[in-house]
This record gives C-alpha cells, structure tokens and sequence, in this order.
C-alpha cells in the first residue's frame, strides 16, 4: 500500500519543482526571488515526509 507521506513529499517535490522551473523563464525581480525562496522552502517539509515515511 502507498504510504502518504511519501505521496506528500512526492507532491511537495513537483510543485518546488515546477516552481524553479517557472522562476527560471521569469526576467529579473523581486517575483523571481520570491518564488525561488518558496521553492527551497518547499524542501524542507518534503525532506522531512520522506525521511518520515522511511521510518
């Protein structure tokens, strides 16, 4: 059975993804540093759900 807390740093992951991904194709500006703090800090709680769904 899937557990979820993999499925929720699986998730977590694609959306820090996606939102590098966009910031990349942004121009200069605070909205491009906005979203790339958002997305590092999208890294931490799916760390921790991963490391949580090891256990």
């Amino acid at each position: 059975m899937i557990d979820l807390d993999a499925m929720i740093s699986i998730l977590l992951l694609l959306i820090a993804n996606f939102t590098i991904s966009w910031t990349r194709q942004l121009g200069t500006g605070w909205i491009r540093i906005l979203l790339s703090v958002f997305a590092v800090l999208l890294l931490i709680p799916a760390f921790l759900f991963g490391f949580r769904a090891l256990m």
